[in-house]
């Protein structure tokens, strides 16, 4: 009887401590680790963050970037919530399509390989939903801000093509602003942005601007286009004289930047090709096999394969710029030729990937350049916006 009293009672004092310990696991499981203004991110959502991009193989530290991904998919959330954007269950389906596809998966084996590695489903779900939200987002705010007419492409197109060779003549408007006065300096902003006349721009300069450029009407001196900030030269792309760019939200200020001149630096410019080209270094016998085997300048990777004492090599350059003893073999070939030729001791193959040329261009290449602009532009003013929302946000994380 007394070793019955003993047993009863080593299991209840048992049976309290495991639940005591299963009570505090999932307590501290379900913790918050991170608060993003009024959420919170919790440890079981940053470990499973952290099981997914490992998985993913996603590049840099696991732990800082599933940190980064989960602070700015609460802020990405948050904006999508104030202006009532979802995704809809059809775009779930053929998002989470498109991604399992890249690992030429359906959603199924997809789901089913993460759940080996202790991934659930919803991490990836959420993973998906947020960039889903967040596209729909940007395109709804800055769609109309990243579209571009004729005109307006073709100078791009051409800036884009020969930007180390360009130089631009700008004046800045610069308005600092706080969270109290946001909404104002945003409208201010966007009425900044329909002034067409250098004049009235340079005037606004020195009544609103704070920069050190504001009292002598916001001018800047000649700039070479390939060293402005990236942020800048999306929106700079196909503006004309007296243009005005849209807002750029910065670190506690509003720019705008107003395109005052363009000019070239060498005069015999519009004679100029840029030349893409690859040169693939080894013996006569394995650059002739190379040179049988290939079809276009996206295979020879896979064909070359890990092989290390081969070296490969792709460029692209101005007609001017390229060495003496290539300018007369790439002279004679064409998109996706070859030759091999001997220079500096050395055999090598010589691959002509492609030659910049407008009036070879089809409508279809036209298209996808101008897509391409335009989608450039667009990921510049998201990446604007949500630095500046992260900026504002209060972060603490424990």
């Amino acid at each position: 009887m007394v070793l019955l009293k003993i047993l009863l009672t080593s299991l209840i004092i048992w049976c309290f401590v495991d639940f005591s310990e299963i009570k505090a696991q999932n307590k501290s499981l379900f913790a918050p680790v991170i608060h993003v203004n009024n959420s919170v991110i919790t440890k079981f959502e940053l470990d499973q963050r952290i099981k997914f991009v490992e998985a993913l193989k996603f590049p840099g530290n696991p732990y800082q970037l599933a940190q980064t991904q989960l602070i700015e998919e609460r802020l990405k959330q948050t904006e999508a919530q104030k202006l009532n954007i979802i995704a809809s269950e059809f775009e779930m389906k053929d998002a989470l399509k498109r991604f399992a596809s890249r690992a030429n998966l359906s959603v199924e084996d997809f789901i089913s390989e993460l759940k080996k590695l202790e991934i659930y489903p919803q991490t990836f779900r959420s993973y998906v939903e947020t960039e889903v939200v967040w596209q729909k987002l940007v395109n709804k705010k800055f769609g109309a801000q990243s579209s571009m007419s004729n005109l307006q492409f073709q100078r791009a197109k051409s800036i884009a093509t020969f930007e180390d060779t360009v130089q631009v003549l700008l004046s800045e408007i610069i308005i600092p602003f706080s969270e109290d006065d946001l909404d104002e300096k945003e409208r201010l902003a966007n009425l900044l942005k329909q002034i067409k006349s250098t004049e009235e721009f340079s005037n606004a300069a020195q009544k609103y601007s704070k920069a050190p450029t504001a009292a002598v009407g916001g001018r800047v001196k000649w700039q070479n286009f390939d060293r402005l900030p990236a942020i800048i030269k999306p929106l700079i792309l196909g503006l004309s004289p007296g243009q005005v760019t849209e807002p750029i939200m910065l670190t506690k200020a509003i720019a705008l930047f107003q395109l005052r001149d363009i000019r070239e630096i060498k005069n015999d410019e519009t004679q100029l090709e840029l030349l893409d080209f690859i040169k693939v270094i080894s013996n006569l016998k394995y650059l002739s096999f190379v040179q049988d085997n290939f079809h276009n300048c996206s295979d020879l990777e896979a064909i070359i394969g890990g092989r290390t004492e081969i070296i490969l090599t792709r460029e692209k350059l101005l007609s001017d710029d390229i060495p003496n003893a290539l300018g007369p073999v790439l002279d004679n070939l064409d998109q996706n030729e070859s030759e091999i030729i001997v220079a500096d001791g050395k055999s090598q193959l010589v691959i002509m990937c492609e030659r910049n040329n407008q009036l070879n261009s089809t409508d279809q290449t036209l298209e996808q350049e101008r897509n391409g602009l335009q989608t450039n532009r667009l990921k510049h003013l998201a990446r604007s916006f949500l630095e500046t929302l992260r900026d504002d946000a209060r972060i603490v994380i424990k």
